[in-house]
C-alpha cells in the first residue's frame, strides 16, 4: 500500500503528516532564516523532505507561494523567499530529481485552504465561494462550486491580492510600509502578521502578538485603533469582491491573524463593511453575516485540503 504524505510549506512552519502523525519544523524561509540565500533555503527544503518522505510515497504538498500547479513552478513568495526570485523556481523538478520514486502533487496553500473550507462550510445554495488567508502573507482563492473549478490565469495565478496597493485611510507613514515582495503600501504590508507589527511600530503602539486578543478584551484603546487600521484594507478588498461578483455567496477568512482574533476581527470587519457609503452599497449587518465567516483555529486544514485537491475535489483550471 502506498503511503500518502501531506506537507504544508508556509513562511513560518513546515508541517509533514505521515499517517496520523504530524511533525512541525521551522520553515526554510527568509522569515525564519533571513540571512540565507534562496538557493540555500530551497536546498534545506529538499533535504528535509528527502529525510521524512517514505520510499514510493504519494506526496500532496501545500506551498505558500504563487504557484503554477500544472507545471509545478513557483513564481515567488515574500514570506518564503523575500519577493520575486530571479526567474521561476522549478520546484516539482527539484523534488522529483532528488526523489523520483515519489509521486509529487504541488498545490498553492490558499487553494488547499479553499478546498478545506469548502468541504467543511460550503452550503448547498452557495454558487461561488472564496477563502482569504491572513497570515504571514495574504491571498484569496475563489471556487465555482457547480463546476468544482478554481479558475486561474495563464500563469496559474488567481487572487494574489496581498501584493496590490491597499485601500486605507491610515497615516502616510503606514501607506509607505514596505512589503516582503519588494513593493510598498501593499495589503500585506499592513494586514499580514508581519504587517500588523510594522503598523504598530509606525503608530507608536505597544504591541505583542500573543497578548493582542487579551488586550483588546481589556479595552485597550491603542490596540483597538490598531485593529481598525489593519482590518480596513481587508474590508475594502471584500467590499470590492462582493461588488464585482454577485454570485459570491460565501467568504471564509482564515490564517493566524484572523483566527487568533476571531471574535474581535469579525466584529471589526462587519462594522466596517456594514457602513453604507453610496447607493452602490448593498451590505447590511445581516447581509455581511450571511456572507462572511471568520474561521476559528482548527477550522482549516491545508494538509487535508492538499489531499482533497490531489483527489480531484476541486480542479485548478487555466482559463
Amino acid at each position: 500500500m502506498t503511503d500518502t504524505v501531506s506537507v504544508d510549506l508556509g513562511g513560518t512552519w513546515l508541517r509533514i503528516r505521515v499517517g496520523s502523525a504530524t511533525e512541525r519544523f521551522p520553515a526554510p524561509s527568509v522569515l525564519q532564516q533571513p540571512g540565507l540565500s534562496v538557493d540555500r533555503l530551497l536546498q534545506q527544503l529538499v533535504d528535509t523532505l528527502d529525510v521524512h518522505v517514505p520510499h514510493g510515497a504519494r506526496v500532496n504538498m501545500s506551498c505558500g507561494a504563487a504557484l503554477d500547479e500544472q507545471k509545478g513552478v513557483a513564481l515567488g513568495s515574500g514570506p518564503l523567499w523575500g519577493g520575486a526570485p530571479s526567474g521561476e523556481i522549478p520546484l516539482l523538478h527539484m523534488l522529483s530529481s532528488r526523489r523520483p520514486d515519489v509521486r509529487w502533487t504541488l498545490v498553492n496553500d490558499v487553494t488547499a485552504g479553499l478546498a478545506s473550507y469548502a468541504q467543511g462550510f460550503a452550503r448547498p445554495t452557495d454558487r461561488h465561494l472564496a477563502y482569504i488567508t491572513i497570515s504571514s502573507g495574504i491571498a484569496v482563492r475563489t471556487a465555482y462550486l457547480a463546476e468544482k473549478v478554481v479558475p486561474v490565469d495563464h500563469r496559474g495565478l488567481q487572487g494574489e491580492v496581498g501584493h496590490v496597493r491597499a485601500v486605507s485611510s491610515a497615516p502616510p507613514a503606514v501607506l509607505q510600509l514596505p512589503c516582503a515582495c519588494g513593493g510598498v503600501g501593499h495589503i500585506s504590508s499592513m494586514s499580514s502578521g508581519p504587517g500588523v507589527a510594522a503598523v504598530a511600530q509606525v503608530l507608536g503602539i505597544d504591541y505583542e502578538e500573543r497578548s493582542f486578543a487579551s488586550s483588546l478584551a481589556e479595552g485597550t484603546d491603542d490596540l483597538a485603533r490598531l485593529l481598525t487600521v489593519v482590518v480596513e484594507p481587508i474590508a475594502e478588498l471584500i467590499r470590492t469582491m462582493i461588488t464585482l461578483d454577485p454570485r459570491l455567496d460565501r467568504i471564509g477568512i482564515g490564517g493566524g491573524v484572523a483566527e487568533g482574533l476571531v471574535g474581535f476581527y469579525e466584529r471589526e470587519l462587519i462594522a466596517q463593511l456594514a457602513g453604507s457609503r453610496s447607493y452602490a452599497d448593498s451590505l447590511t449587518s445581516d447581509r455581511v453575516r450571511e456572507i462572511i465567516h471568520v474561521c476559528a483555529p482548527g477550522d482549516i486544514d491545508t494538509l487535508s485540503g492538499a489531499d482533497a485537491i490531489a483527489d480531484g475535489y476541486l480542479r485548478v483550471t487555466k482559463i
